[in-house]
């Protein structure tokens, strides 16, 4: 290949980057319609858990924080994966943080579904891990079609998990990693 072509494709592929790096940034109009849009989904998801449940107010209102995500999964027989993005509150300065979330299962099951989920920290410790994107491994059993579900990892140490379907089905009982990453680009703190 002459010199010519390599720095022909460079300049292609520099260009490439340029454009697609350029796409993924939010404006500041479009950062604040996605903060209002992320916000409005945790305070709907979190109404409709506690008219389920009415003791996850009081359970909310002492908790240092509590984080919302907005969760796709899929499933199939070994290994199955999905992802989602939402906002954590810090109690004690009401900072808002946003954050993508990775789920990874390895184990048996099939599905594919949408739903909420409403962690409850129990400690400081635990709203600081997700500030920094950390995360532990949980393993745990589910079931879900359509709106109604049970879930069996109810959490782990220092946090609680909640639930709350929305459409798809599967049946799982796995070893599953999730990963907290805040979204720089939406968090302001």
């Amino acid at each position: 290949m002459s010199t010519d072509a390599i720095k022909t494709i460079q300049t292609l592929l520099i260009g490439f980057v340029l454009v697609i790096s350029s796409c993924s940034s939010l404006t500041s109009t479009e950062q604040d319609q996605k903060r209002s849009e992320l916000d409005a989904m945790a305070a709907e998801a979190i109404t409709r858990l506690i008219e389920q449940d009415p003791s996850l107010k009081a359970k909310i209102d002492a908790a240092p924080g509590y984080g919302v995500g907005n969760m796709k999964l899929t499933k199939v027989p070994i290994v199955g994966g999905g992802g989602g993005e939402g906002v954590m509150i810090e109690k004690n300065t009401q900072n808002r943080y946003y954050f993508n979330i990775t789920r990874a299962d390895l184990g048996g099951g099939v599905g594919a579904r949408g739903f909420k989920i409403l962690f409850i920290f129990k400690t400081q410790e635990i709203v600081d891990a997700w500030k920094t994107g950390t995360w532990k491994s949980m393993a745990g059993a589910e079931a879900s079609a359509g709106t109604a579900s049970a879930e069996g990892a109810a959490g782990g140490d220092g946090f609680s998990m909640h639930i709350l379907s929305e459409a798809g089905a599967s049946a799982t009982a796995t070893a599953r990693v999730m990963r907290v990453k805040l979204n720089k680009e939406l968090t302001n703190n």
